[in-house]
């Protein structure tokens, strides 16, 4: 298939080339760069075996398809034991922490100060001053427990 007349390898191998960049350089992690695998390969079938323009295009399909599962596999396959997994997961992070309350508990809502931030707490009645443990996280709110 030719069009414009330039042959189909060059398409392709463009082809290619563009989504290998725009996965390296504009969405990385998106599988285009294995989509981009699947046309140079088509570059390189073409330049070897002529084929109608629905006949590229179906190999294309299959081989983008097959590319994709594999590139499925690989990204799949990574460790998710990764250190910084949890860094900005509020839930892991602050259960556990002790504080000192700037606001006392009344009728189960009090405030904590932690750091920067004023927190608002719930759990037992307790005054101000008092050591309280965060035992969860229920939206923006601490669940405390004295200390």
């Amino acid at each position: 298939m030719i069009l414009l007349g330039f042959p189909p390898v060059w398409g392709w191998l463009g082809l290619g080339l563009v989504l290998i960049a725009a996965e390296v350089l504009a969405a990385p992690g998106t599988y285009l760069l294995f989509v981009g695998i699947a046309a140079v390969a088509m570059a390189m079938i073409s330049a070897f075996a002529p084929l109608t323009g629905g006949t590229e295009l179906v190999a294309f399909g299959v081989l983008a398809l097959i590319s994709g599962f594999i590139g499925w596999k690989i990204y799949g396959a990574r460790v998710e034991n990764d250190a910084a997994r949890d860094l900005h997961d509020p839930a892991v992070t602050l259960v556990g922490r002790t504080l000192t309350l700037s606001g006392a508990i009344v009728d189960g809502v009090g405030q904590v100060r932690m750091d920067d931030t004023v927190w608002r707490v719930a759990g037992p009645e307790l005054p101000v001053g008092a050591k309280v443990r965060i035992k969860a996280l229920d939206g923006s709110t601490l669940i405390v427990e004295a200390v």
